[in-house]
């Protein structure tokens, strides 16, 4: 698989892209959350985050993006009588589509992600653990 290309600081974020398979063409971003780092700081972290991007299946992909479905779709209707179906989780987490990877010191992710019909002017945003737990998940106005 390639790496990481195109990778550029822009202000005090290494961002650069990712294509592959299983991802599709992504961006990724790197942020060492520090002040006015150098391109080299950020070479632990970019080899950190390469050598996870090659661990992810096709299969964890989506089971995380299940899992995602299932907690917004529960959030959604949380408040209301309607109980959701397994069409309507199926439904979410076949229209999830990754946008962009970003990655943080000590081995913390975030997916960024797409849900057009849903989530029309949102993106999601799914932190992660390297074991591909879900940490946290935010809906925010894109």
């Amino acid at each position: 698989m390639p790496d990481f290309k195109n990778l550029q600081l822009e202000e005090e974020l290494l961002r650069g892209n990712y294509t592959s398979a299983i991802t599709g063409d992504i961006t990724v971003q790197f942020d060492l959350e520090e002040e006015a780092p150098g391109l080299d700081d950020f070479k632990a972290l970019v080899e950190e985050a390469n050598a996870w991007i090659k661990t992810v299946t096709k299969e964890a992909l989506e089971e995380l993006k299940r899992q995602m479905a299932i907690e917004l779709t529960e959030s959604a209707y949380g408040g209301s009588d309607y109980q959701p179906t397994a069409e309507d989780y199926n439904n979410l987490a076949k229209e999830l589509t990754l946008k962009e990877i970003r990655f943080y010191p000590d081995e913390m992710y975030s997916l960024v992600l797409e849900a057009k019909k849903e989530y029309p002017d949102s993106l999601i945003y799914c932190q992660i653990s390297t074991d591909f737990d879900i940490e946290d998940l935010i809906v925010s106005e894109s």
